[in-house]
């Protein structure tokens, strides 16, 4: 009965996995068939625009109530990596990706016939709006910590600059579409960002201050990810409706899509090569090289999909705007599911050439003594224990080894042994909120004492 019991419990904790893990992907797939098999209820539904600005204001209610304000100060630590990294993520890929774009022959405004491979007017706007957006958020840092990269700084980066994206993906979209027949009030958008984006956010961050609500969200951190995700189908599926509706996709070739899939995997191999460059003349460490490539190369859907939500609607069909975002992200996020294990597995620095002068070498040691000081961990504490690090706490996994350290009878016994045991439990248990930077040393301290 026990092991009836035992094999029921696995079988529910990897149904739950499951779930939780593939319920954004699922949820995009059933948001764009969906409305072809019937689009009525999701294009009625798309003619409230209110009913949008309420999913955009839960998934950033959301983003607040996660914001960790430790991340951030650690990351400021080493403010170099910090830096670069939001420049790039904001601007620099962006501008490189949206320029190749801006060159690729797509059916000019207005043209009713199909007739580019490369597909409608629509395409081009929804690939300049996806390049203007920010880094991704959840992926990126889920990707970071398979790869065992500075979970810190890629929570850190990932915040600021979708917060700080509310402000300038307006301008940068409004001089990519500088050379299209394309025009929008930018201090309206600004303003509907605004309202929509960073008020949630600054809500969120300060329901933090209610006891308990911390607490809570993290107990049920992975059901707040369902309601964000569930939000973001929910929009897909309006604007899909009303697009299949307005018989927007009619002529759209399906060799578009996949000369778009190859387009985009293209552009992800140049943002890594831009990132690669970064990080090669800030002499990174492996731990931010990871973030550079992982985090910063890719972009975000959800902050897409909110601007096309406030966005007039005489860019073009919003569905249509909406296609190449969709496919984008899931393909960007494939590539660097396959280059994150690889990261893991194949580690490596850049380091300051022996050749360069004596100060430049000496600068870029203090530049990056901080990364230094944080890949070190002490030998024993990888004696003591192997741990696990999961979204900046420390989850013991194996205790000190027996073979070792044989227990016996007196010594189980002994009061003393047992108040060791609670304190180094308790110390353990002290450590875990730290940020990470100085967690090792800490432990090995009080361990030694």
């Amino acid at each position: 009965m026990d092991i009836s019991n035992v094999r029921l419990e696995k079988c529910r904790a990897n149904f739950a996995n499951l779930f939780f893990d593939y319920f954004l992907p699922f949820s995009q797939i059933i948001a764009i068939g969906q409305p072809f098999l019937y689009a009525k209820p999701g294009a009625w539904l798309s003619q409230y625009s209110i009913v949008g600005y309420i999913l955009i204001a839960i998934i950033f209610l959301v983003l607040g109530l996660k914001l960790k304000t430790e991340d951030i100060k650690d990351a400021l630590r080493s403010s170099h990596v910090f830096i670069v990294a939001l420049i790039s993520s904001l601007f620099i890929t962006g501008s490189v990706c949206a320029g190749i774009t801006g060159q690729l022959p797509f059916d000019p405004l207005g043209q009713e016939d199909k007739i580019s491979m490369m597909g409608p007017y629509e395409f081009r706007i929804g690939l300049l709006l996806y390049y203007s957006v920010p880094c991704t958020i959840t992926a990126g840092i889920v990707l970071v910590a398979q790869a065992e990269g500075n979970l810190p700084m890629a929570g850190a980066v990932a915040t600021v600059a979708n917060i700080i994206g509310c402000y300038t993906t307006p301008i940068l979209l409004k001089v990519f579409l500088s050379g299209v027949e394309a025009e929008f009030d930018i201090g309206g958008v600004l303003l509907k960002l605004t309202l929509s984006i960073l008020a949630p956010v600054i809500l969120g961050k300060l329901m933090q201050c209610i006891p308990r609500v911390p607490e809570t969200v993290t107990k049920v951190k992975r059901w707040v990810s369902i309601v964000t995700s569930t939000c973001l189908a929910i929009m897909l599926w309006m604007k899909v409706s009303k697009a299949v509706a307005d018989d927007a996709f009619d002529g759209v070739k399906w060799q578009s899509l996949l000369i778009m899939i190859a387009f985009v995997l293209l552009m992800c191999v140049i943002n890594i090569i831009v990132n690669m460059t970064f990080s090669a003349l800030l002499c990174l460490r492996s731990t931010y090289i990871r973030v550079m490539l992982l985090m910063v190369s890719q972009k975000t859907l959800v902050m897409a999909v909110t601007l096309v939500q406030v966005l007039p609607e005489t860019l073009g069909e919003m569905g249509l705007i909406l296609v190449p975002c969709f496919v984008a992200h899931p393909t960007q996020i494939l590539l660097f599911s396959f280059i994150a294990p690889q990261l893991k597995k194949h580690p490596f620095d850049f380091r300051c050439p022996s050749f360069m002068p004596p100060r430049v070498i000496n600068f870029c040691t203090w530049l990056n003594q901080n990364e230094e000081e944080e890949d070190k961990v002490p030998e024993g504490v990888k004696d003591a224990e192997s741990s696990t690090v999961i979204e900046n706490s420390v989850v013991i996994s194996q205790p000190v080894s027996q073979a070792e350290h044989p227990p016996s009878q007196a010594d189980s016994n002994s009061p003393s042994d047992a108040a060791s045991n609670t304190t180094y439990t308790n110390i353990l248990a002290v450590k875990v909120d730290m940020p990470l930077r100085r967690r090792s040393s800490a432990l090995m301290k009080d361990v030694q004492k």
